[in-house]
């Protein structure tokens, strides 16, 4: 029997229900759609939401047709909630959670909810698409969608009916889930506004409910009118802050344009876009709100046991004492992966009694993450994650919470930097760059995947998010982990450093830049080979060089100086002076000469 038997597909023509929306903390229906390994997942998800919600919530899960459910019996054991079997012609009431019993599909007309038999054996299993359909139909933007663990596809043609009728929709994270199957299939149809493990996502509903108003009211603008406001406030916040998001997913820049409309009560995009431009600092606020930070320590436990068992042991291996493990985590927001990598190492050295200079370099572009993660300073909830042992060897417990330990710090060196613009880290035993992929659109994706690439060593690890997919670069990849998205490098990069970068020449004050006569292909290639030399030499030997004129402007600079100072690029022309810390300035002041001249070549 095919699948669109049952389910009518999703059309324009599904009603917006605005009055629903524009009732603040009004009667949202969740549907929550399940399969295999779901139960737990259901579990998790209600052991974290109040139960005075004002919701109803209609649970979907694939049963047995031979066996009788105890659904609604364990789940009382989670809710304070009243839990029911669906029967024919219930009216959803605020604060109830409904079940479907075995062998019935369940449809929803007027906030009620209608039994029909469900064709047996009916292959694929459409339940979850049958209801949300329904849902989207009858509550519009007031419908909620949840897909949790399972197999198969079942949810994902139903997510599109309410995406369609402006509602919301959560996905289970795979990394989660017993059984990813469903979540993959949700996640790759665009559909999804969240990816979250249970436990968090009642509290992004709560989110979603306070800025529901403001999204609705978009209506009145045109598609145009919107691509066109939406395109003017990404330049805005590239010229305020330098962050360029032009290349992030449309939807996950508006419904973050969204919550801060609704933060001031603006329920028009054009009316936000005069807001930022009265208001300078929102730029800044905007801007954050973009640098999407979802880690914890040991995300992923089954990932880092792989780490830990088979990872760590094969990079080490090789390699003699003294030599340098290095990792680099991209993206780490507020440090929790990159200790978690750190304790890992730590235990791992301990036990074998290696003696390694090891150096996991995490960059974020969020300067507050960085500054966050440098503290090293977390709260209680890490009890949840971190082991009693690893708390007391590499934290020391404080009043209100942790401070990661001398020891770790050392290992971990965090910096400020910008992934797409900034030349990457180079030959690393391990890059990580998990969960900051998805929100990227497919060229952006394209040229990061060939960044983490280059930064590899020969054999070199890639660790990404389990919603990730490295695609083009197949051909240099050997396939660890296909659950957690563990790859090692089995060909070099095909990439110069120079292809992958465009870097901007900047004047300096007062003059003006030309634009340089077109270089024929022998003066290029020199180029190339020229700044490939420097590298090499610079990791080699750990030189770092800038050729300075009398007036202390930057005509040339070599390798990497930013442990000292806060450069631009190389090629770019500045004022030196204005780089280093203001304890550094004096020095280079030089009050009792002046540097030699000379022509530089």
């Amino acid at each position: 029997m095919s699948m669109d038997a049952d389910v009518p597909a999703p059309a324009t023509g599904i009603k917006k229900n605005n009055t629903a929306t524009s009732n603040y903390g009004g009667h949202y229906i969740i549907g929550i759609g399940a399969s295999a390994g779901g139960l737990e997942a259901i579990h998790e998800l209600f052991d974290n939401m109040p139960p005075d919600t004002s919701f109803s919530f209609v649970i979907i899960q694939h049963l047995s047709p031979d066996y009788k459910s105890l659904m609604a019996e364990l789940l009382t054991k989670h809710t304070r909630m009243k839990v029911s079997e669906v029967e024919d012609g219930m009216l959803l009431m605020p604060d109830c959670v409904y079940v479907i019993p075995n062998k019935k599909h369940i449809t929803l007309r007027s906030k009620r909810l209608r039994l029909t038999e469900k064709n047996v054996p009916a292959v694929p299993n459409n339940a979850i698409d049958v209801f949300f359909h329904s849902l989207a139909q009858d509550q519009g933007s007031c419908a909620i969608g949840i897909i949790l663990s399972g197999t198969g596809s079942d949810g994902t043609r139903g997510i599109e009916s309410i995406k369609k009728a402006d509602g919301m929709v959560i996905v289970q994270d795979p990394a989660t889930a017993r059984f990813d199957g469903m979540p993959n299939s949700a996640i790759h149809s665009g559909f999804a506004d969240f990816v979250l493990p249970p436990e968090l996502m009642a509290e992004e509903i709560f989110n979603y409910i306070r800025h529901g108003a403001t999204e609705n009211s978009l209506t009145s603008l045109t598609t145009d009118e919107e691509e066109k406001i939406v395109t003017e406030i990404l330049e805005m916040v590239r010229q305020a802050t330098i962050h360029d998001f032009s290349s992030y997913k449309r939807h996950t820049i508006l419904r973050r344009i969204l919550r801060r409309m609704a933060g001031h009560h603006i329920l028009r995009l054009d009316r936000y876009l005069h807001y930022l431009q009265d208001n300078p600092v929102e730029l800044d606020l905007l801007s954050k709100e973009f640098l999407i930070g979802v880690t914890k320590f040991f995300r992923d436990r089954e990932a880092f046991d792989i780490l830990e068992n088979k990872i760590i042991p094969d990079i080490t291996g090789n390699k003699l004492p003294g030599d340098q493990l290095k990792f680099w985590v991209a993206g780490c927001s507020t440090g929790e992966e990159a200790y978690s990598m750190a304790i890992l190492v730590a235990e791992y050295l301990e036990r074998t009694g290696k003696d390694l200079n090891v150096k996991i370099f995490a960059s974020d572009v969020d300067r507050d993450a960085i500054e966050v993660a440098s503290r090293g300073f977390y709260s209680q909830q890490i009890e949840k994650d971190v082991s009693p042992g690893q708390l007391s060897n590499y934290f020391t417990r404080q009043a209100n919470g942790y401070l990661v330990s001398q020891h770790l710090r050392k290992m971990v060196i965090f910096a400020q930097h910008n992934i797409i613009k900034d030349p990457p880290y180079s030959k690393m035993d391990m890059v990580s760059c998990r969960n900051m992929l998805i929100y990227m659109n497919h060229g952006l994706q394209k040229k990061i995947f060939a960044i983490l690439h280059f930064s590899l060593n020969a054999n070199g690890y890639l660790f990404l998010g389990t919603s990730e997919n490295p695609g083009d670069l197949s051909w240099a990849l050997s396939e660890v982990s296909k659950k957690w998205k563990i790859y090692r490098s089995i060909q070099p990069s095909r990439q110069l450093m120079s292809d992958m970068y465009a870097l901007p020449k900047y004047p300096a004050a007062g003059r003006t830049v030309s634009t340089p006569p077109p270089r024929n292909p022998r003066q290029t290639l020199n180029g190339r080979i020229y700044d490939i030399f420097s590298e090499v030499v610079s990791e080699e030997f750990g030189y770092a060089g800038i050729f300075v004129n009398e007036t202390l402007e930057v005509s040339t600079r070599w390798a990497t100086t930013t442990s000292t100072c806060a450069c631009p690029k190389s090629g770019l022309i500045s004022a030196c002076s204005r780089w280093y810390p203001i304890r550094c300035r004096l020095p280079l002041a030089w009050p009792s000469g002046r540097p030699s001249k000379s022509t530089p070549r």
